[in-house]
């Protein structure tokens, strides 16, 4: 019986050390959270890597208000750490903005911003 239970013990070590291991392989550089601080609805966000024009994946389920956030997850088959990504504001006939070469490897959050005075967009990273 106790050679059992040290059998036992000695299996759920190893699992929990290979669910560990999984875990770690599990959690991509490239995923980032999302925070819309720009005071307008966002209705599109998509990434993309540089020299790919299709932008069919939209990682928003709905309209993300401003004050809120979305985590985008990559797909371990993607490559490289470099990315586009773009907008679409939810308000029509205001054109989308586009930002080139990120380095997602480098960034765990992106905070997009709007300045009215200077009409522009940007975002800080952390």
């Amino acid at each position: 019986m106790r050679g059992f239970v040290v059998g036992a013990v000695l299996a759920l070590t190893a699992m929990s050390g290979a669910l560990l291991a999984q875990d770690a392989r599990a959690e991509d550089a490239r995923n980032v959270n999302v925070v819309n601080e720009t005071g307008y609805g966002i209705k599109f966000l998509g990434f993309n890597n540089p020299g790919d024009d299709d932008w069919s994946d939209n990682e928003l389920g709905g309209v993300l208000r401003n004050g809120g956030s979305v985590f985008v997850k990559f797909n371990t088959a993607d490559d490289g750490c470099v990315w586009n990504f773009k907008i679409e504001w939810a308000d029509p006939g205001y054109p989308g903005v586009l930002w080139k070469d990120v380095d997602l490897c480098k960034i765990t959050t992106l905070k997009l911003h709007y300045n009215r005075s200077a009409d522009t967009t940007s975002y800080t990273a952390e």
